[in-house]
């Protein structure tokens, strides 16, 4: 077999590929999306943002992308899987999703660049282009399920001042409810569960 019948081989898994992951896309509107995220969480939006979740959950250490947004019982932050490249490879992915509620947030913070290095939250070595345009991320502290005081912290691609002042605004407007404390959202599979619950009983994912 010549050069060439090796290109036009390869020339044909290229299109191929192409062909393949341009059908398992499957194209949702920005008002569709938003429009079915109120829908099942029963809150309405007040302002998102591409941006990076550093760290700071018990259930989730590793930095990831995803949407970052303040609804209006609730802060979220979910990842979404990227699916396969030109070639049909997928990168291995781990979901993260998870719901702080507005009645155990804290104060928010605007943590310089360097305070997070020197926390070890940022390495300075590590080869990743800064989400914000500036050198400072957000910061919410919070009471989580087992009572204990905890940090996140985001690299986000609005301003962070932004983000107090959505927060804060949310946080005074915010009227609990008994039936708004039970909600929790399962890690895995971001269905509403019982925070009774040990295992989702949608996806199996243990809780506790």
């Amino acid at each position: 077999m010549g050069g060439f019948s090796y290109i036009l081989i390869f020339a044909v898994l290229i299109v191929g590929a192409i062909v393949w992951g341009l059908k398992r896309k499957k194209t949702v509107s920005v008002s569709d999306f938003w429009q079915e995220k109120e829908n099942e969480y029963s809150e309405k939006r007040i302002l998102s943002s591409f941006a990076r979740y550093l760290g700071g959950h018990a259930r989730f250490e590793n930095t990831t992308e995803g949407l970052l947004f303040l609804m209006s019982k609730s802060l979220w932050f979910e990842n979404f899987e990227k699916g396969a490249n030109i070639f049909g490879f997928a990168f291995p992915f781990e979901k993260v999703i998870f719901r702080i509620p507005l009645s155990r947030i804290g104060q928010t913070k605007t943590i310089p660049e360097k305070e997070l290095i020197a926390q070890g939250i940022l390495h300075p070595n590590m080869n990743v282009r800064r989400v914000n345009r500036k050198p400072e991320y957000l910061s919410v502290s919070y009471i989580d399920e087992w009572g204990r005081e905890k940090e996140l912290f985001f690299d986000s691609m609005i301003d962070i001042p932004q983000w107090h002042q959505a927060i804060k605004n949310a946080l005074e407007n915010y009227m609990p409810d008994e039936e708004e404390e039970k909600i929790g959202v399962c890690p895995k599979c971001g269905k509403k569960v019982s925070p009774d619950f040990k295992l989702c009983p949608y996806c199996g994912c243990r809780l506790s």
